[in-house]
């Protein structure tokens, strides 16, 4: 993951790497990435590094993101960790020339997103220590309130998973620990039996049919647009 992350980084063409905000005047979709990396977050508490519960932290830096482009980032990692697409399908939907339409696909859950820092140059914020003193006892009881929840799951989790099942008609008893869905809930929409990649999937319209629908609907300016392309009219 981690090697088809640090392909992202740099100035790339990411139309098909978030949601196309064409209808309201958004029309280059080139950005630069500045740094990616994935982590675990801690050490795993509970059982082995395989055991599908240690927690990893996708960190993107940018000069400016598109919209809902780290919830599609973040679903195409999600699908290379877990075998389902190769680090180079990053690269070939990168290549807009390549690849100049979308393939339709669900973008992650927005549950783990977070955008949680912004530096300006020539800036120094202030910190009133009271407010400030608030703000983390207010973050604390948010936590604890996360935590406690997360280690009773954790611990019924563990007596289920090493609870023995009643035995079949021609079977015997055994545990049922080979079930790892902690991802699922991260990838929304139905999920099929057979999994079909990305590249192989049904494409979404082109920039340019975007383009001119809003044209056409007059909610785009197409002298505008092709100023912001650099396209002589």
């Amino acid at each position: 993951m981690n090697f088809a992350a640090h392909k992202l980084v740099g100035e790339h063409d990411f139309r098909n790497l978030c949601k196309m905000d064409v209808g309201n005047g958004v029309v280059k979709f080139v950005r630069r990435i500045i740094s990616a990396e994935i982590k675990t977050c801690r050490p795993n508490d509970h059982g082995s590094e395989q055991s599908g519960y240690e927690m990893c932290e996708l960190t993107i830096v940018g000069q400016a993101f598109l919209w809902h482009q780290v919830r599609c980032i973040a679903v195409v990692l999600i699908l290379v960790g877990q075998g389902k697409e190769q680090p180079e399908v990053i690269d070939k939907l990168l290549n807009v020339d390549e690849n100049p339409r979308k393939p339709q696909y669900a973008m992650a859950s927005d549950v783990p997103l977070n955008l949680f820092d912004c530096q300006f140059e020539d800036v120094k914020w202030d910190y009133d220590e009271q407010c400030h003193r608030e703000n983390i006892g207010h973050f604390q009881t948010i936590w604890t309130n996360m935590a406690v929840k997360c280690v009773m799951l954790r611990k019924m989790l563990a007596t289920m998973e090493t609870t023995s099942c009643s035995p079949s008609v021609a079977g015997s008893e055994r545990m049922v620990s080979d079930v790892y869905q902690q991802c699922e809930c991260l990838i929304p929409g139905n999920k099929p039996k057979i999994y079909r990649p990305l590249l192989e999937r049904d494409l979404c319209e082109s920039l340019e049919d975007r383009i001119d629908h809003y044209v056409k609907r007059r909610k785009l300016d197409k002298q505008t647009v092709d100023a912001q392309l650099n396209i002589k009219c």
